[in-house]
């Protein structure tokens, strides 16, 4: 089965030809912030819904995946094509479903403001990308 993400209709799905590289890295975050003071008292706050950080580690990305027909001058993807960058730039302010490698789905949202992947000698990317659960705990 391949990663891929996936949102409502009219949205072209991104199906990855490599899936990322597992192990993958989770990052499990309570919501909560926590601060002592000078006296030594520890005062716990609930800022929000806590939170699972998925990095999906990607290795041999071929450019179809990574921008493939995207348009940086107009940041418009090629019609009935679907790219990393695309889905970054324009699709990422609402929540979307990410679908592993192993049948399991999460609805997330990126987690970083950026992403970075490296082009290879060989004409492929690696990188890393950041997506964020709520858990509602």
């Amino acid at each position: 089965m391949q990663a891929s993400f996936s949102a409502g209709a009219g949205v072209t799905p991104l199906v990855f030809s490599v899936n990322p590289r597992y192990p993958g890295k989770v990052t499990i975050m309570s919501g909560n912030a926590r601060v002592e003071t000078e006296g030594g008292e520890e005062y716990i706050y609930k800022k929000g819904p806590g939170s699972v950080v998925l990095e999906l580690k990607f290795e041999n990305m071929p450019s179809a995946d990574f921008d493939g027909g995207f348009d940086y001058t107009t940041g418009s993807q090629a019609s009935g094509t679907q790219s990393l960058v695309n889905w970054f730039i324009n699709l990422s302010n609402a929540p979307f479903s990410y679908n592993d490698p192993f049948g399991n789905g999460y609805t997330v949202t990126f987690a970083v403001d950026k992403i970075e992947f490296q082009l290879t000698d060989k004409g492929l990317y690696e990188g890393v990308i950041a997506l964020r659960e709520e858990t509602g705990i």
